[in-house]
């Protein structure tokens, strides 16, 4: 299964991550969530079997706040509850998708950019390296589908992943 979904996600656009409510999150779910990440897909999280939870585990709150904790990387994703038995807010579904699509295929101009890129830098500076401060020069927009930005820094090879990730 993990095959065929690796295969799909190399055709797809946007991917929607099936979770079985009923059982929780897995690390299964959230391994597949990491390579429609790491693919450059746009993602969903569907939760299934949502009709099947009884009061005490229906919060959805709570759900949320497990899945947000256990897929980070994808904190941007939207999550819907659903029911493929009963229907169950499945018409919504294809809704969404179009809306991040459109969001996929989005292409912001450049000095729109640089300021968003600037008002990130301040709110949380970049680390110092070799004790210098790094500098975003400017910043740029090269692709769609999915989205990809090119930033002009002083020292290119010393911005972390993670502060890759949170740009």
């Amino acid at each position: 299964s993990i095959i065929k979904a690796l295969d799909c996600m190399d055709k797809c656009d946007v991917a929607l991550i099936l979770i079985d409510a009923d059982e929780g999150i897995t690390d299964q779910d959230i391994t597949i969530a990491g390579y429609a990440e790491s693919r450059g897909c746009g993602a969903m999280f569907l939760l299934n079997k949502w009709d099947l939870l009884d009061g005490e585990r229906k919060s959805v709150k709570k759900f949320m706040e497990e899945l947000r904790y256990k897929s980070k990387f994808l904190s941007y994703a939207p999550a819907m509850t659903i029911s493929a038995k009963t229907g169950q807010r499945c018409h919504r579904v294809l809704d969404e998708v179009v809306k991040i699509y459109r969001e996929y295929c989005f292409r912001i101009s450049t000095g729109v950019l640089n300021r968003i890129i600037e008002d990130a830098v301040f709110r949380e500076e970049p680390s110092l390296h070799k004790g210098r401060r790094l500098k975003f020069f400017y910043s740029t927009q090269v692709a769609t589908r999915p989205p990809g930005f090119v930033c002009f820094v002083n020292f290119p090879d010393a911005v972390h992943f993670s502060y890759k990730r949170y740009l």
